[in-house]
C-alpha cells in the first residue's frame, strides 16, 4: 500500500498531465470526424478512442446528444445493424462532414501560426472551432502582454473571425482563476487598465494544448 507522501506524489502529477488538456476539450465534434474518417464506429468504440485525450470517459448524455446534434448537420449519418440480437447503431461520416473537418483543421493550422483562417465565417466546419477562444488568448499573450482592448484588436487581426466581448472577457476570468494568466492595474492619470500576461502554468498549459492542437490539424492525434 502506497505512503502518504508517494499517493500525494501520483496526485501531483496527474494535475500537472492535465495542465492545458481542458483547453480542447471543445472540440470533440472534430475529433469524431477524425475516428469516423479511419472507418464506421459504434458510440461506445467512439467514447473509448476519446478517453486517452480528455482522461476521463465522456457520459452517454454528453456523447449521444452531441452525435445528434452532428446528424442534424449533416457531418455524419447512422445506420442500426444487429449484433448478437442486440441493436447497435454505427456511425460514418458524410461528404459535407469531410469538408467541414477539413476546413477545420486547416483553420487550426492557421491559428497555430497567428494567421486569419482563409475561409468565411459560414463555411462549414468553423462553427467546430469556436470553443477555442482560451486557447486562442493564450496564444496572442504568449507573444507579449496586452490590455484587454489590444487582445480584443489583436484576436481580429490574427483570426480573422470575431470573438465576442461577452466570450472574451468571461474567458480571461476562468483563465486568472486557473492561474494561466495575472491581471496588473495600470494607470494612466486617473484611469486603470488591466494588463494580461501568461503565467508559467499559462506558458506550459499553453505549450500542451499546442502539441495537441497541431496533432488534431496534422491529423496524426488517432494514429
Amino acid at each position: 500500500m502506497p505512503g502518504k507522501s508517494e499517493s500525494t506524489n501520483r496526485s501531483s502529477e496527474n494535475s500537472v498531465s492535465k495542465i492545458g488538456h481542458e483547453l480542447i476539450s471543445g472540440l470533440t465534434q472534430l475529433l469524431v470526424l477524425l475516428i469516423l474518417k479511419k472507418g464506421p464506429q459504434h458510440g461506445y468504440e467512439l467514447v473509448s478512442m476519446l478517453e486517452p485525450i480528455y482522461g476521463r470517459r465522456l457520459s452517454p448524455g454528453t456523447i449521444y446528444p452531441l452525435l445528434q446534434r452532428m446528424k442534424t448537420k449533416e457531418y455524419i449519418q447512422s445506420k442500426t445493424t444487429i449484433v448478437s440480437g442486440r441493436k447497435r447503431k454505427t456511425y460514418v461520416v458524410t461528404r459535407l462532414g469531410r469538408i467541414a473537418m477539413d476546413n477545420a483543421q486547416d483553420s487550426l493550422n492557421c491559428i497555430i501560426v497567428n494567421k486569419a483562417p482563409n475561409l468565411d465565417d459560414d463555411s462549414p466546419g468553423i462553427e467546430l472551432l469556436k470553443s477555442l477562444a482560451q486557447f486562442r488568448i493564450l496564444l496572442i499573450l504568449k507573444l507579449s502582454p496586452l490590455h484587454g482592448y489590444e487582445l480584443v484588436e489583436k484576436l481580429d487581426n490574427f483570426f480573422g473571425q470575431k470573438i465576442a466581448l461577452g466570450t472574451i472577457y468571461p474567458s480571461l476570468h476562468r483563465l486568472v482563476e486557473k492561474g494561466y494568466i495575472v491581471g496588473k492595474s495600470q494607470w494612466e492619470g486617473d484611469r486603470e487598465r488591466k494588463v494580461y500576461e501568461l503565467t508559467e502554468t499559462g506558458k506550459n498549459a499553453t505549450k500542451i494544448a499546442l502539441v495537441e492542437v497541431t496533432r488534431i490539424a496534422e491529423d496524426t492525434m488517432f494514429n
